[in-house]
């Protein structure tokens, strides 16, 4: 056993070592002389009883217990219902990185948020964007989440600035752990989940050896069995319209001759002829879906969570070969699979030359206006008429949904040594390299553009009619026109730190000064590849780009922590960073200064004040040019309708599908933050402990394009009109018509808040109780849509949701632990935009008013509070074996309407829209 001064030694170790090396407190015992009680330190402290060891940094400790009585099956669920963060999951078919989960902390971006496993970073995804993709952490292995909700980057370099969450593994476990869970929908008894998770461990004097392993395959819901977003139109609600303008019945875009009052031919000052450019739906198009087009409900062929299996293997050593120095490793291997199934692609195609257009044009689109047909047609065969033509725009049902298989696999390897030099000086080197790759392929559905054309001039199928691709006559003609897409992102990640930690005695009266200084390196390697096609636009309905890079960062940093009285500490940390992405390069400076005082033994009083930074993230760097379509309306096209005395509600004045084109800037420059904070931790009894900590973050410098609305709208106003390619005056349908966007260094943004945690534990005669509550309440959150619009408050216009929360109560009772949860999310008055036409903070809403004098008002919608409970009961059979019944949303809540205008109606990164979830598990423990 170790003599107390060992144990002293090394938890002064512990506690400076780990937050130079961005170890950030994993767990270690240490055994006193024989006659003391073996404890177990945590440099954070306890959930229970924060305070014993709370310091000027708020860290929210949350436990496997707290992981297990939740009864979610990823660590992305787990956080997105319990630490008020944001981002997106796996559940947001509609995004280009199926499979993968997001996290941010205070409500900026999942960049803003570093993720740490077991102090490391961790490789990001690189299919559909460049993230830390939190599915990869191996929940079977998690021994607790550390959230650290403060700014940092003067101890872990880029990235920390909104906070970070540290996810520990377990650590000297010795034994037997198997789970097996399986749970559904109740309602509709779909969603099927069954998780299965082992963590085997052994140890020997100075070696533990750990394997954890997790199984979890989840079956997919279609949005057609939820009652949210099982249609993209519900009648006579507000809001509720986001059909897409391609469907079957479709419409004919048709180019010709503009003729004048007398018949004819329109010509401009230049001579050239001038074109008619009218969207005709066909006439079998209901009169209510007509707008031109014709609306289709497109929502019964989509999923609300698609078909997922996960295995992850996670495997650690600790070896001791003398007192002084301990060897570490740890290997992990994550594979995610999904199938994600979206609705048949949406297209416009020519069809100028098809033998099928003449009957169309004369018994269909002009069939009652027969003079009309004639004239098309004859210009149509005129040489000297070259720009008539004629486009079908329509949903391609016949070659059902656009299926893709979906892999994301992950890998790491890293090794480590602690040595103790003496009982006040160690040191620690750690080097790793793990990788991230998502592979996604197309199953079915894609089509390809030319191909699809020639099919339909050639006659082989008509562009007017379903065609039956499962037929014995079309099959083969079909398939030949699908398209193998593929995209592949593979992005590597070498890491390497060391470190010198120690202190110097008898120089302050209060205590010894603690200090770490050291060095860290890193290179990070990103691989965007898709197939030619899907590069080139000519998948319909589709988006691929190309792109890679690589960069390096060498950071320098040092720390120092003063006891000034006995009460009062101060600690000062400061950091040298210095990347190169080959075309450019940049170095930030960062510190930080924390000060924490003790007036009483149980009250911890703290502020903070510090800066940081963010490189620039590798695709924003080097992607090139990717396309793809964002609902927007015209707002040039839409003038020009009301100007003609059209509606301004319908045709060119609503939402429809518009090309974009974005790419990278390898110029683009770090984005900068300052921070600053205080509050306190109180140990209110020895049960009830409060925490409250303000916070402020500003950031500026921030990367960012201006929205393609935003583009839209000041070309209708003559600025930025080099941003709008127009094809025949078009930015939807053919690809050549796109607004482009463009990535700088543009905006700012800031935000304040409150943290609050409320703990309380005690033991009665009957049992004892466990609860706790967490909230978020934001003071400010000021944003600008870009560098040209002025910085609005959200909060203070009450535009945005002010305060969130979650709440758990737990009872013990004997072999029964009954827990309930519920996590609140208050309501507030929704917007459309700001009025950034006139670069103002004057909100829009969405509901338009009409007054007697008929001026032209609108006002919000209100996004309705959402309340979840969530409840779950343990029987401990024997001391091996437990069972547990669980309850996700007991009463069956719906998402709220948040997303106006806009399917689903609501917010996939917030809400879950599985509804009441059943799940039974078997635990053992040997």
């Amino acid at each position: 056993m170790l003599p107390n001064s060992k144990m002293a030694k090394a938890v002064r170790f512990a506690l400076i070592s780990g937050a130079a090396t961005a170890a950030l407190t994993a767990p270690a015992v240490f055994a006193a002389s024989d006659d003391d009680k073996v404890e177990r330190i945590q440099v954070t402290g306890s959930r229970i009883k924060r305070t014993d060891m709370e310091g000027s940094t708020p860290v929210n400790v949350l436990t496997a217990k707290d992981i297990e009585d939740s009864g979610l099956s990823t660590i992305s669920e787990f956080l997105r219902n319990t630490v008020s963060v944001g981002g997106f999951n796996e559940s947001s078919t509609l995004s280009q990185a199926a499979g993968a989960s997001s996290i941010g902390l205070k409500g900026f971006g999942s960049s803003y948020t570093l993720i740490l496993l077991n102090g490391r970073r961790l490789p990001k995804n690189a299919a559909g964007g460049v993230f830390t993709d939190i599915n990869q952490i191996p929940m079977a292995a998690v021994s607790r989440i550390e959230v650290l909700t403060d700014s940092a980057s003067a101890i872990y370099g880029s990235d920390a600035i909104a906070g970070v969450i540290n996810i520990i593994t377990k650590t000297d476990f010795d034994g037997f752990n198997f789970k097996a869970k399986y749970g559904a929908g109740t309602k509709h008894q779909d969603g099927d989940e069954f998780q299965m998770q082992m963590v085997v461990g052994t140890s020997t004097d100075d070696l533990n050896i750990m394997f954890a392993g997790e199984y979890l395959t989840k079956e997919a819901i279609q949005f057609s069995d939820r009652k949210m977003g099982n249609s993209a139109y519900v009648a006579g609600a507000a809001g509720h319209e986001g059909r897409s303008s391609y469907g079957i019945p479709g419409f004919l875009d048709i180019y010709m001759p503009k003729l004048d009052d007398a018949g004819q031919i329109v010509t401009g000052d230049d001579g050239k002829v001038v074109y008619a450019n009218p969207t005709l739906p066909w006439s079998d198009c209901q009169e209510s879906n007509s707008w031109g087009g014709c609306k289709y409900d497109f929502a019964p062929l989509y999923q609300v969570a698609p078909k997922t299996n996960k295995v992850t293997m996670f495997t650690s050593f600790n070896y001791t070969p003398t007192d002084d120095l301990v060897l570490n490793g740890q290997f992990r291997y994550t594979r995610m699979e999904t199938i994600t199934s979206n609705g048949a692609s949406p297209g416009i195609v020519d069809v100028s030359d098809s033998p099928y257009l003449e009957d169309f044009i004369r018994n269909d689109i002009y069939k009652n206006d027969p003079a009309t047909a004639d004239f098309f047609m004859n210009s149509l065969n005129d040489e000297s008429l070259a720009g008539t033509s004629a486009s079908v725009g329509r949903r391609y049902l016949d070659f059902g949904n656009r299926e893709k298989d979906n892999v994301n696999d992950s890998f790491e390897a890293v090794f480590g040594a602690e040595y103790t030099i003496n009982d006040m000086w160690g040191t620690q080197f750690d080097i790793g390299y793990s990788t991230s790759t998502g592979r996604q392929v197309g199953r079915s559905g894609q089509l390809l553009k030319k191909e699809l054309a020639n099919a339909f001039n050639n006659g082989a199928l008509n562009p007017f009619a379903l065609n039956d691709c499962s037929s014995t006559e079309l099959k083969a003609t079909c398939d030949g026109l699908m398209a193998s897409i593929h995209r592949t992102g593979e992005f590597s990640l070498f890491q390497s730190s060391w470190s010198m930690s120690g202190g110097f005695e008898d120089i302050l009266p209060a205590g010894d000064i603690g200090t770490a200084f050291g060095v860290d390196y890193r290179t990070e390697e990103y691989q965007d590849r898709s197939d030619p096609a899907s590069v080139a636009g000519q998948v319909i309905g589709g988006a691929g780009s190309n792109g890679g890079g690589d960069s390096s960062n060498v950071g320098i940093f040092a720390e120092v922590s003063i006891p000034l009285l006995d009460e009062l500490n101060l600690d000062l940390a400061v950091r040298h960073d210095t990347a190169d992405w080959g075309l450019s390069d940049a170095s930030e400076t960062t510190y930080s200064i924390r000060a924490g005082y003790r007036p009483i033994d149980t009250l911890l009083l703290r502020a903070n004040y510090g800066t940081g930074f963010k490189a620039p993230d590798l695709d924003n760097l080097f992607m090139a040019v990717s396309s793809g379509v964002t609902k927007g309306v015209d707002t040039r096209l839409c003038n020009q309708q009301i100007a003609n005395g059209g509606s301004s509600s319908a045709g060119d004045c609503t939402k429809q599908e518009i090309n974009s084109h974005g790419g990278g800037n390898p110029l683009l420059e770090p984005e900068e933050s300052t921070s600053y904070g205080f509050g306190f931790a109180y140990n209110i009894t020895d049960d009830l402990s409060l925490t409250m900590d303000y916070w402020s973050l500003e950031l500026t410098n921030i990367v960012g394009s201006l929205s393609l609305q935003e583009i839209l709208d000041d070309e209708a106003a003559g600025r930025n009109t080099e941003l709008v390619v127009r094809h025949n005056g078009k930015v939807r349908g053919d690809k050549r018509g796109y607004v482009q966007t463009n990535l700088q260094n543009l905006t700012q943004e800031s935000a304040t808040g409150i943290t609050y945690d409320l703990k309380y534990t005690h033991e009665f005669s009957f049992g004892s109780i466990d609860t706790g509550i967490h909230a978020e309440q934001f003071l400010s959150k000021e944003s600008q849509t870009s560098a040209i619009q002025p910085l609005c408050d959200g909060i203070d216009d009450g535009s945005e949701r002010k305060w969130d929360g979650n709440a758990h109560l737990s009872l013990t009772t004997g072999d029964w632990v009954n827990t309930l949860s519920v996590r609140y999310l208050p309501g507030y008055s929704a917007y459309n935009k700001y009025d950034t036409q006139n670069k103002t903070c004057n909100l829009i809403g969405d509901i338009v008013e009409i007054d007697e004098d008929g001026n032209k008002t609108t006002k919000p919608y209100h996004h309705a509070s959402y309340t979840q409970w969530d409840l779950v009961s343990t029987y401990h059979i024997t001391g091996a074996q437990i069972v547990s019944f669980g309850v996700r949303n007991l009463f069956d809540k719906q998402p709220s309407f948040s997303s106006w205008d806009d399917w689903p109606f609501y917010d996939q990164s917030i809400y879950s829209n599985v509804g009441r979830f059943a799940y039974l598990q078997y635990e053992l423990k040997l």
